[in-house]
């Protein structure tokens, strides 16, 4: 996972997760936001301080879906599912209206 800010965390957990969506909530810059990575399998989950979350997959960064969630539960949820390795439940649950 990685911050705006530069920091870095490896083999992300769902409370490293928890520690970055409170770390973005408090922040002042407007521009807040973290992403986490599946390089392997080039699959990037994105989220910004305004619930813009981006799903990146394959090499194409065009090749992403984007959706505006409602709320920071939804974020950890679909986080889960990252973590997990559910990147088609993601894209099914991105897709849905």
């Amino acid at each position: 996972m990685k911050k705006v800010g530069g920091d870095q965390v490896d083999n992300v957990t769902i409370d490293d997760i928890k520690i970055a969506i409170q770390e973005t909530i408090n922040m002042d810059d407007e521009h807040g936001a973290f992403w986490s990575g599946n390089y392997d399998n080039e699959y990037i989950l994105e989220i910004h301080k305004d619930l813009t979350l981006f799903f990146v997959m394959g090499e194409d960064p065009s090749d992403q879906m984007r959706k505006k969630l409602s709320s920071w539960t939804e974020v950890e949820r679909l986080y889960q599912l990252f973590i997990n390795s559910n990147y088609e439940q993601i894209k099914t649950e991105l897709t849905e209206e």
